[in-house]
């Protein structure tokens, strides 16, 4: 059969709009890895990693991080938490998952939301977050699991705890919204030491402290964070003064980048989530930076002067 000259050109232009609307359709379904100058890619291609939280154990990080499964749905539904190990820092593998199952949350609960691991007295202790109501702890003998309720009640009716241990090994709980507290905890993990407290903080610049915080301490200067935006002092309980975003080129510097530090290897790194597209759902990705610290006590991004990360 021939074709004739207008059915060719027809043919042409059809190839040309599906090789076209192909690629942009697989673009629009990629994560934006891009920011700033460079591009940062997430620790895992499986979507869902949320609320990260890295505890070093030798030369071996362990991840721990929400799980978020609510695609297209504005609310966050999250039905256990996952454990994942590197020894590199850019490969990761799911050693283990923790479920709401085994603790007093109970079966079927999507409200798993931020935690933070410690290790003490030889053990690993995972503080978890019923939603907003209250926060509960389990504890296992490797970092792996499995994890088991210790109390089968709450510790406290809050949520998003940091467990800080300063240099003398005295453990402490940071929660709350808007405000947070503080308090120590006995050397029985289970148990607060004390009445908590309100951490002051002094905001010359803009600090949300709407929710997840984090507490680590770098050349005895305390450092309260939350989402990318951090306060210093040297007294724990404050007054902390507000220093702005650790990263202005990392891309979180919003109230919803959830993110911790930790030191491996000598070196400080960040990592935080960010949503693919939170006007759409409660979707998110995990990421890692470096970090360094000047003399003043001031972090910032490790970018080199290419605008690659060092």
């Amino acid at each position: 059969m021939k074709i004739s000259h207008m059915m060719k050109r027809g043919l042409i232009v059809l190839a040309v709009y599906l090789g076209l609307c192909v690629p942009m359709r697989m673009m629009a379904q990629k994560v934006d890895t891009t920011v700033a100058n460079y591009s940062l890619k997430p620790l895992i291609d499986e979507p869902g990693m949320s609320d990260p939280h890295v505890l070093v154990v030798g030369d071996t990080a362990y991840l721990f991080t929400g799980h978020d499964i609510g695609f297209g749905v504005k609310d966050w539904v999250m039905p256990d938490w996952r454990i994942y190990r590197s020894v590199d820092l850019k490969n990761w593998k799911q050693v283990g998952t923790i479920s709401p199952e085994d603790n007093y949350m109970g079966k079927g609960n999507n409200n798993c939301w931020a935690g933070d691991i410690v290790k003490m007295n030889d053990k690993y202790y995972w503080y978890f977050s019923n939603r907003k109501e209250s926060v509960g702890v389990m504890v296992a003998s490797r970092p792996e699991g499995p994890y088991k309720d210790l109390l089968k009640k709450p510790l406290v009716e809050s949520f998003d705890p940091t467990i800080f241990v300063d240099d003398n090994s005295t453990p402490y709980i940071v929660y709350g919204e808007g405000e947070y507290k503080i308090a120590r905890l006995k050397k029985s993990m289970t148990e607060l030491a004390d009445t908590p407290k309100t951490i002051l903080i002094n905001r010359t610049n803009y600090f949300p402290a709407l929710d997840k915080n984090y507490l680590h301490k770098h050349k005895g200067i305390y450092y309260l964070s939350c989402s990318g935006y951090y306060a210093t002092s040297k007294n724990i309980y404050g007054p902390y003064e507000s220093k702005g975003v650790v990263a202005k080129g990392l891309g979180i510097d919003s109230p919803f980048g959830h993110g911790t530090f930790f030191k491996w290897k000598g070196k400080w790194y960040h990592v935080w989530c960010k949503y693919r597209d939170r006007s759409y759902d409660r979707i998110r990705d995990c990421f890692i930076a470096p970090v360094n610290y000047d003399k003043d006590g001031l972090m910032h991004d490790d970018i080199g002067s290419n605008g690659n990360l060092k």
